[in-house]
């Protein structure tokens, strides 16, 4: 004789659970949202829809979720690091997406590059004697005075964002309206935060 147990009553409660969680962590992993990182050298603002924005540091990365009913419209900019007269130095970085509900995650980033204009930022180092000013694109359409003074024994000082052209240059004028520049800059800029390090000597500075 074979005797036959009865189902335990409890299974079928336990197999819709599971199956709720299955469903629960699927939705969890495949719901819509934004990864969105700041790969520039500086920190950025990023705004969604109506809340209060958010600042993310070099390299942070966020997750913005999507609502599944409507698109999401996001805008980001540099914030601009402060002259010593607390002017912004450099050019405006900003970008602004608009994305549409879909499964998974989509991957957005600020960058200096895929813009409508590319940027760079160069680094300056002062290895001279006199306070330096500063201007990008020199000679060039759109030049730019930083407003700033680097300091001697300065190093890699971080003046803004700037247009980048093949034929972008970096100017420094010290006192005696002594300059240096460096020139065509377009190819030497590869870092993917479009950061290039410039390093001016007391002996590159001379008199017109």
């Amino acid at each position: 004789m074979v005797v036959r147990r009865r189902p335990s009553p409890g299974l079928p409660v336990l197999l819709l659970l599971l199956s709720f969680a299955a469903l629960a962590g699927l939705y969890l992993v495949g719901r819509p949202q934004i990864a969105f990182v700041n790969r520039l050298a500086a920190p950025v603002r990023v705004a969604v829809a109506h809340d209060d924005p958010l600042t993310l540091m070099p390299g942070e990365r966020t997750l913005l979720p999507v609502p599944w009913s409507r698109s999401l419209v996001i805008q980001w900019e540099l914030v601009r690091p402060l002259s010593a007269d607390s002017r912004p130095m450099g050019e405006e970085v900003r970008g602004s997406l608009l994305e549409r509900a879909r499964w998974g995650t989509i991957h957005r980033y600020a960058a200096a590059r895929g813009l409508e204009l590319d940027y760079f930022a160069p680094l300056i180092t002062n290895a001279g004697n006199d306070l330096l000013r500063i201007t990008v694109n020199a000679g060039l359409e759109g030049a730019l005075d930083c407003g700033c003074a680097v300091r001697p024994g300065a190093r890699r000082v971080f003046v803004g964002y700037y247009r980048l052209y093949k034929n972008s240059t970096v100017q420094a004028k010290a006192r005696g309206r002594r300059t240096a520049t460096f020139r065509d800059l377009g190819p030497r800029v590869i870092a993917s935060d479009g950061t290039v390090g410039l390093r001016f000597e007391a002996e590159d500075l001379r008199a017109p």
